[in-house]
């Protein structure tokens, strides 16, 4: 029996859930295109956060196709007036557009996680890191379950085949639990930075409008919590109709996501374009004999109270680049000097370049 394609005319719901996502697939694409766009303007490479960020978004094209499809077969309409033959091919497909959604989850939340552990060190490290495994472990277990709740496990998108599947009471715990952890951990990476920021000398305007440029994380923790209250109950036998909101901001908790861990990286392009050209940018570069100097591309000498603010907001962030993010604070014997003579100043260099480079485009 072949599935039956139903016209957006007879599902008024499935517009809206149409228009929803494929606007937030395209300001997260944009978001994400700029991001790639200021890494190239600057002529840096792309990391290992903008390769897991890249994958998230297409995790989530793919749940948006995925849900386009399912509207296509009724997704949006009351349960009793989809037709019966689109049923079990709308339990598969929305099998994969949940699958495919919560990995977007991980691999977003864990892009920005990626990037704090190059401006942390000692216990922070370590905390940044059991987000990032704790995460991970929850989130796939999370997609795994769409697969294995039932024996056999075609019976998760076909109900009318004979097995077993687990009690709707896990089934109503588990995402509670899961996404509680979830929204945690966005709102303490997005509080993250704003320990990190303030042990440095920047006018204090500087280090808010970066630590806020880096708390974006805080309003996909929101969207997780709203999230996790639309969720139906197990008994809910409409769930074609009442799954509409679950859908929508699980997919907004993704695009949520990309956006704020871009938003520091467009800062740069909004900083870079607005600049004026009053003051003479800055380089830090290590010397023959290890000696850490500054150099300027314009003769007149910079009052102390310009350069700091100058170095907060345009190009501190030298240091890191030259070494290379793969071996920050493990330069040679011949550039050793200040570089290597306390560990914690390694840090501080390190911080200091990715705060910038996230805040501010080089001239």
């Amino acid at each position: 029996m072949g599935t039956h394609f139903v016209p957006l005319s007879k599902n008024p719901q499935g517009v809206l859930i149409e228009g929803v996502l494929w606007t937030l697939i395209v300001l997260s694409g944009s978001c994400l295109g700029l991001r790639i766009y200021c890494k190239f303007l600057r002529r840096r490479r792309l990391w290992w956060d903008d390769y897991f960020i890249i994958m998230a978004w297409i995790m989530l094209l793919i749940s948006c196709i995925a849900t386009t499809n399912n509207v296509g077969l009724g997704f949006g309409m009351h349960f009793v007036d989809v037709p019966v033959e689109n049923l079990i091919p709308m339990g598969l497909v929305a099998n994969i557009s949940g699958f495919t959604s919560v990995l977007g989850v991980a691999l977003s939340k864990t892009s920005f996680a990626i990037t704090l552990l190059r401006l942390t060190d000692g216990w922070l490290k370590w905390f940044v890191w059991f987000i990032i495994i704790t995460l991970n472990a929850t989130q796939h277990a999370s997609a795994v379950f769409f697969w294995v709740s039932c024996d056999p496990p075609a019976k998760t998108w076909n109900p009318t085949l004979e097995g077993t599947c687990w009690s709707p009471k896990i089934m109503s715990i588990l995402p509670w639990v899961i996404g509680g952890w979830s929204a945690f951990c966005d709102f303490a990476l997005a509080f993250l930075p704003w320990r990190l920021l303030f042990r440095f000398h920047m006018y204090r305007r500087e280090k808010v409008g970066i630590a806020i440029a880096m708390s974006m994380g805080v309003f996909a923790g929101i969207t997780c919590i709203i999230k996790l209250t639309t969720i139906p109950p197990s008994s809910d036998r409409d769930f074609t109709y009442n799954g509409m909101q679950l859908v929508i901001w699980g997919f907004a908790e993704v695009a949520s996501t990309i956006i704020a861990t871009c938003i520091p990286t467009m800062r740069a392009l909004f900083v870079h374009r607005t600049s004026t050209s009053q003051l003479p940018s800055l380089q830090l570069n290590v010397a023959d004999k290890g000696a850490v100097a500054f150099s300027s591309n314009r003769p007149a000498p910079i009052p102390d109270h310009e350069r700091r603010d100058n170095m907060s907001d345009r190009s501190i962030l030298g240091l890191a680049e030259n070494l290379g993010s793969s071996s920050l604070g493990s330069a040679s014997p011949k550039t050793g000097g200040m570089l290597n003579e306390k560990r914690q100043s390694n840090i501080n260099q390190r911080v200091m370049y990715e705060m910038s480079s996230l805040g501010n485009e080089e001239r």
